[in-house]
Parts: structure tokens; sequence; C-alpha cells
């Protein structure tokens, strides 16, 4: 599917650089914060927390010191980028969540005010949980050896007069063999949390309802006009059919590889963890008193089951391996995971509107009872009401800088 834009000032269009590699890095396995030759790349450390392994959760990921809006890009084991992508009204904030598997980033420098425009390095590293790499608005990338591997972006969005900007897609794409590099304006105005939220819900909408495949803008010249035009691949989700007991439902995506999905939030708070599980088939139930769970396999070495009690106290165990599905676990709910290997889950939360106090922190209402010890659920009340989206995504927001603040 081919779309195109209006035509844009052909000066604008026409500015392109020559690519000059500069420099080759080398990223050690324990190195979680450093800065590379190009201005603003950078690694900086996750807010990462270890769990209790009462019921498999080996790690929690929590969202990093920026507006707190997660997106999830899952990759097909196959999956390979023939092109470079350049934001000219986002920050990428990555962070890569796998088994192992050595990445390789490439970056060059589009930004038409930067004394560096033109230089490309290359960023080699094993992917971790710990570390998130910082990509600056204007400058171009793309990755190889993603497949089979999960990307958490917790994006900054900019706005502007800009010639080169699209809202509906600021991604501007070019064939990694080209020669020569578009030479970009970038947005200057940081958007305040406020809109990241209304975008991201925007965005929840849109992938609601079409879940098409995700464009790409190219510059191209047309009857002697340079214009963008935007390709669409004609890709669609063999969508599975949620759970016939209602305990899952269809999660927002696009897809961005006939196997690959992005997933974007589900709730109002726009936000969520990475849990890292360690499944076993014999592990204790839990329950969240005070709030409810949205859980979304994301991969891993296997896939997991869930297994909900309901307030009858009848089992039911559903598969989770599947990121365009999530279940949803209300409070008091008793479930557990179960499985034989190692999974990354989206965790999105909503808390009860209670008065908060020590037995009702974020994130940390959690009870445990062996099988044999576990009743009928809660059965979730009409009278339930949960804090306002806006509320939370600043609750996760300041728990998220105060954990920055003891990693020091």
């Amino acid at each position: 599917m081919l779309e195109t834009a209006e035509s844009e000032p052909a000066a604008a269009l026409e500015r392109t650089t020559e690519r000059r590699h500069i420099d080759t890095f080398h990223v050690p396995d324990d190195v979680t914060s450093l800065d590379f030759s190009l201005p603003g790349v950078r690694l900086e450390t996750t807010n990462t927390t270890d769990g209790d392994r009462t019921y498999g959760v080996a790690r929690i990921i929590r969202i990093t010191n920026g507006p707190g809006i997660t997106d999830y890009v899952t990759h097909e084991k196959d999956f390979a980028y023939s092109t470079f992508g350049i934001h000219v009204g986002q920050d990428d904030r990555l962070t890569f969540f796998g088994d192992g598997q050595r990445i390789s980033v490439h970056l060059i420098d589009c930004r038409e005010d930067s004394p560096q425009l033109g230089d490309e390095i290359t960023i080699n590293m094993t992917v971790s949980p710990d570390r998130v790499l910082i990509i600056p608005k204007g400058v171009a990338h793309t990755l190889d050896g993603l497949g089979g591997v999960v990307t958490r972006d917790e994006p900054v969005w900019y706005a502007d007069q800009n010639p080169d900007w699209e809202p509906d897609n600021d991604l501007i794409s070019f064939l990694r063999t080209a020669p020569t590099a578009p030479v970009v304006q970038t947005n200057r105005h940081e958007l305040p949390v406020s809109a990241h939220m209304l975008l991201s819900r925007m965005s929840q909408r849109t992938n609601q309802q079409v879940r098409g495949a995700y464009a790409a803008r190219f510059r191209v010249s047309i009857g002697g006009k340079k214009t963008y035009a935007t390709i669409r691949p004609n890709w669609r989700a063999a969508e599975t059919e949620p759970n016939e007991h209602g305990m899952t439902g269809r999660n927002n995506f696009v897809l961005t590889g006939p196997e690959s999905f992005t997933v974007v939030p589900s709730t109002d708070s726009c936000t969520s963890d990475v849990l890292e599980m360690e499944l076993s088939s014999d592990g204790p139930f839990v329950r969240h008193e005070y709030s409810s769970r949205r859980l979304t396999w994301l991969g891993g070495s296997t896939d997991a089951h869930i297994e909900i009690v309901d307030a009858d106290g009848r089992h039911t165990t559903v598969q989770l391996g599947d990121p365009t599905l999530g279940a949803r676990i209300p409070p008091g709910t008793w479930y557990r995971l179960t499985g034989d290997g190692r999974i990354w889950l989206r965790s999105e939360m909503e808390l009860l509107d209670l008065p908060y106090g020590p037995e009702h922190q974020l994130g940390r209402d959690a009870t445990t009872a062996a099988p044999s010890e576990v009743g009928p659920s809660r059965l979730e009340q009409d009278s339930d009401r949960y804090l306002p989206g806006a509320t939370l995504h600043a609750l996760a927001r300041m728990e998220a800088k105060a954990i920055s603040l003891t990693h020091r």
C-alpha cells in the first residue's frame, strides 16, 4: 500500500550526507552505563529489582526516568531489518530482553545541526535487562541479531513545525545499502507527560480497531517533485481467539513483521513493568489484595500456563504464549503460572482506590499460599473503584525515581 504526502519544499527534501563509519564499540557484559561518540547516544542503568522467587518472579524491570510510556516489540526467529529508520520527533529508550543473544546496533548521525553529521558507529553487546540504550531523535538506526529478542521502548516525544515531521508516523526510512543518508530537521519541543499519555491512549484506540502493519516513510521523487511516500506491508496477524472463559482478551498491537508485533498499552496508566519469571510445575498460588493485573507473555524459552481459581473454587487453566493476548487477574483472585523455563511477562496494573498506607503499596500487595491451602477467590465487586490512570502513572514514575536514587 503506497500513500503520498503533500510535497515539501524541494530544498528541505534534497539534503543527504555521505556516511562515514568512525568506530565500533564492544560493550562488556557487566557495563550498564556508557557514553558513545555520537552526541546523546548512551547506555543508562535500568531500574531493576530482584524478585523474592516465592511465585517465580526472579527480577522486576520497572520503568526508567522518562515519561513512563511502555511499548514492546517482539521479533520472530528470522527477523531482519532491510532499512535504517530516523525518528524526527522521538528519542528511543530501548531495553532488550532475551536469552543471551548478541546484537549489533548501527547508528548514523543525520541531524542537520550536528557537528558529526554523517558519522556512523556500530555497538555490539549482549541483550540485558539491566541497561537502556538511548537513541536521540535524528539518529538513524538499525539492528542485527534481534531474532527472539523483546524490546521495550519508553519513548520521549517532541513536537514542532517541521517539514520532516508527520505526526501520524515520524519515522523516515532508507535502505541499509544506500551510500548516503537523509539529513533531517528534528523537533525541538518536548511534550509534557500528559501529552505523552494522550498520544499513548490514541495509539491504543487506533490499534484496537485496526491491527494492520506498521508503515514506513521514504523520500521519493514523483513527477519531478520531492515528497514522502508511505509504504505499508500487507501483513495480517493470525489472531487467536480470546479464551472462552473470558480470562484472556485481545491486546492492542500492530505488526512489524509477519509474526512480529508492537504491543502498546492496554490500561489508562499507559505504563507497565516487565517480570522475569523462572517457571516450575509446582509453584504456589498468589493473589493481589488491592490491585488487578493484566499479564502478557512477551517471549522466553517456553510458553506459560496460568491457572485461575474463581469465586466458586473452580480451577481453570489457559495457555499464555501469544503476545497479542493478555490475561486479566481481578483483585483477590488466586492464580499461578506454571511451566518449565524462563519467560518475560508484561505486567500492567490497576490499583484499587483505597486509603493509602503500608498495607496498600504500589505493586506490593501479594499473598501466597500452597495449592492445598487455596480457597475460593474474592468475587470482583461492582463497587470496586480504581485510581485514575494518570494517578497510577504518576505513582509509577515517583517509584522509578526513588529506585534510581538508591542505585546511585
